[in-house]
């Protein structure tokens, strides 16, 4: 993985076999970055997607091996429990160009992924909501 600087915020390129989480979380520590929006495109194998079920309060969860395409790579940093939390939507396309999407859990880089996260200098904290069963900004 490569990150610099950037007018706003970061630049990152993983490379092949990096994780896509981690590598936001350490990219998150090492720069200081406290809260932020990240997009990104690229390529991944090994992802497993994440549909909230509201009325069970669990995610239901689909593993895609092969490699695909990110269409959009989208979400945001915070923080909870005082560590960087990688929040992640994508759009994922194969060779049979459907589009499958949903919360992101996992990925790998399978040849790129390029992430651009735009650092909003303050720090945004998550915490439980009960009701919902998911730890949610708090502002």
């Amino acid at each position: 993985m490569r990150w610099r600087a950037v007018q706003g915020g970061w630049a990152i390129v993983l490379d092949r076999g990096d994780d896509v989480h981690e590598a936001l979380r350490e990219v998150a520590r090492a720069a200081g970055i406290r809260s932020g929006a990240f997009t990104g495109l690229g390529a991944v194998d090994d992802v497993q997607l994440a549909y909230w079920d509201l009325p069970t309060k669990e995610y239901l969860r689909s593993d895609f091996q092969g490699d695909y395409e990110i269409g959009a790579l989208v979400g945001n940093l915070t923080f909870l429990d005082g560590q960087p939390f990688v929040h992640a939507h994508v759009v994922i396309g194969g060779r049979d160009f459907v589009a499958r999407t949903g919360h992101l859990m996992r990925a790998r880089c399978s040849a790129t992924v390029e992430i651009f996260v735009h650092d909003y200098a303050s720090t945004v904290e998550r915490a439980l909501v009960p009701e919902i069963g998911l730890s949610l900004c708090r502002l």
